[in-house]
């Protein structure tokens, strides 16, 4: 099952949160048309791994789509992007604010000429105020949002979420809007218009309810602050690796103590209720940390397992491909890709009416579709010749 069948995205996107939008809903059904510079193309096809002339940061981000080279700011192809932009269900863009606008590309240049395009806009900052005309990239809006800060390390200071956290985050933000925004269509409640989706905003409402859970309450005044659940997160050194075990309740306290042989610690008045386990979990810890290098990871997981104590061993990136509940649940993919050979990458998450996704469409070469994509709008072959010349497309 693929619900956005029958759907299309048109997008002038670059690297993450645009791509990994559109990318999603590609990976639903939707036919997604990226818009790409002519010549270079995307920033992501020169990043990460490569193999093939492709990069596996590239293959992920925008497999299931199509990929037409183009220069929008040549006037000659103006009238095939626009014959495209009738046809096309929702417009996504990342560029900074105002950027594509320059171009006649922008909201109320494209809603004229289809009134039920759903436009979206990917910024740092939202469309105007202080930073918005800035470069932004995600480290930028780790430091500003919280992530960093949240971050710390045991010396107190801050660090950074070692992956495009903030980017991911807009994009399943504008993923989300967007299927909001196609439903409400749908039941004719609007027609198009345009949603705006931040960085910083979005980063702010995925940090918000633990991370802020004490800068809740305007004031000082009867707030009791409480710990962040980021205190009660520990990677634990075993005796060969590494494993983590996260210990709240009372069972689960004593569990813990039993697995790790150190019941003496059910005595402690530190750790013999809930409010005392949260308020002194640091130490408790580190009590744990003393005995887990007596184990192994592979016997100090069975024997927490054994007494309910929720804990995982922390696998490599080699053992994430063979760790069994990855395996059974079919949650990474192989398929073949004409020029980078055998691909592996995450399935879509979703699974729809009992099915997995279909094998996904490999990830184009830049201007791959530009004369597909064309001629389906009514683009005639001389025209499109005479555009390739010009130096208007790829």
């Amino acid at each position: 099952m693929e619900p956005l069948t029958g759907i299309r995205i048109v997008e002038v996107t670059t690297n993450a949160s645009g791509p990994l939008a559109s990318g999603l809903l590609a990976d639903q059904g939707a036919d997604v048309i990226r818009l790409e510079t002519l010549g270079s193309g995307d920033p992501s096809r020169y990043v990460g791994g490569v193999r093939g002339g492709f990069t596996g940061y590239n293959l992920y981000l925008n497999r299931n789509k199509r990929s037409v080279a183009v220069d929008l700011k040549n006037p000659a192809i103006r009238p095939a992007l626009e014959a495209l932009i009738k046809t096309a269900d929702v417009f996504v863009q990342n560029s900074r604010p105002g950027a594509l606008d320059r171009y006649g590309y922008g909201y109320a240049d494209l809603h004229n000429i289809n009134p039920n395009l759903i436009y979206v806009s990917i910024s740092g900052y939202g469309a105007d105020g202080p930073g918005s005309e800035n470069r932004v990239y995600d480290p930028v809006i780790q430091a500003v949002s919280g992530f960093a800060i949240n971050q710390t390390d045991a010396d107190g200071n801050p660090q950074l979420v070692k992956t495009i956290v903030s980017d991911k985050i807009a994009a399943y933000t504008a993923a989300q809007a967007i299927s909001s925004a196609l439903f409400a269509r749908e039941r004719g409640q609007v027609q198009g218009h345009h949603l705006e989706v931040s960085m910083l905003d979005a980063s702010l409402s995925f940090l918000w309810a633990d991370v802020f859970w004490n800068d809740s309450f305007v004031g000082e005044e009867g707030v009791q602050r409480k710990p962040l659940l980021a205190d009660f997160y520990r990677i634990i050194k075993s005796g060969d690796g590494f494993i983590t075990c996260i210990v709240v309740g009372d069972d689960e306290f004593k569990g813990a103590c039993r697995a790790l042989e150190c019941e003496s610690l059910l005595d402690d008045e530190r750790f013999t209720t809930l409010m005392g386990r949260f308020t002194n979990y640091r130490p408790l810890l580190e009590e744990f940390e003393k005995r887990a290098l007596h184990y192994s990871s592979d016997v100090l997981i069975a024997r927490l397992d054994a007494d309910g104590v929720p804990c995982a061993k922390v696998n490599s990136r080699e053992q994430v491909f063979t760790d069994p509940r990855v395996v059974h649940a079919g949650s990474v993919v192989e398929y073949e890709h004409p020029a980078a050979g055998r691909l592996r990458q995450a399935r879509p998450p979703v699974i729809f009416a009992g099915e997995a996704a279909r094998e996904p469409i490999p990830a184009p070469a830049l201007g791959q579709h530009t004369d597909e994509v064309l001629l389906s709008v009514g683009c005639s072959a001389a025209d499109i010749a005479a555009w390739r010349a010009a130096g208007a497309i790829g």
